[in-house]
C-alpha cells in the first residue's frame, strides 16, 4: 500500500500536478485581470500547458485571437517577473476595434504604472489617430524614424 501512495503521489495528477496548478494561479489571474482591461476573451493556460482563448483551444483560434493571447501572456510574465517592458509585433494583424481595445489597454496599464515601456510594431496604411496620455506614435517611412506629427 505504501509504495501505490507514493506511486500515486508521484504522478502527474499528484505532488508534481499540484505544484503546477499553484504556480500557474498567478500567471491566470493576470491574464484575467488583461482580458478584463483589453475587453477581450479570457486566456487560461491549464495544468496539462493546454491554452484556450475564451472557451476554444489555442489551435483553432484565428490568427487575430492568437496574437491576443500571445500578447497576454507576454503581458503577464513581464508583469509577474516585474520587467514592466511590453515587446509586441505584427499589431497589425489586428481588426480597428482590436487595435483600439490593445492602445487603450496599454494606456491603462501605463496609467496604473504596470507597465513603463510598450513597444508595439505593425504595417500600417496610415498614421494612427492617437488620443492617448501615455502613447507616442512613431512612423518609419524610407528608413527614417519620425514622431508621429513629423511624418508626412
Amino acid at each position: 500500500m505504501d509504495w501505490t501512495q507514493i506511486a500515486d503521489a508521484l504522478s502527474p495528477d499528484g505532488i508534481p500536478g499540484e505544484l503546477l496548478a499553484e504556480a500557474l494561479e498567478p500567471i491566470n489571474e493576470r491574464l484575467r485581470e488583461n482580458a478584463t482591461m483589453a475587453e477581450w476573451e479570457p486566456v487560461v493556460i491549464h495544468a496539462d500547458m493546454r491554452i484556450t482563448y475564451g472557451d476554444r483551444d489555442y489551435a483553432l483560434i484565428s490568427e487575430s485571437e492568437k496574437w491576443r493571447t500571445d500578447a497576454m501572456i507576454a503581458e503577464a510574465v513581464s508583469h509577474l517577473a516585474g520587467v514592466k517592458l511590453l515587446v509586441l509585433d505584427r499589431f497589425d494583424v489586428l481588426d480597428l476595434k482590436g487595435r483600439e481595445d490593445l492602445l487603450y489597454w496599454l494606456d491603462g496599464m501605463a496609467t496604473d504604472g504596470d507597465i513603463d515601456t510598450a513597444l508595439i510594431f505593425g504595417t500600417l496604411k496610415a498614421l494612427p489617430a492617437l488620443n492617448f496620455a501615455n502613447i507616442e506614435a512613431h512612423w518609419i517611412d524610407n528608413g527614417v524614424a519620425g514622431r508621429m506629427q513629423e511624418a508626412a
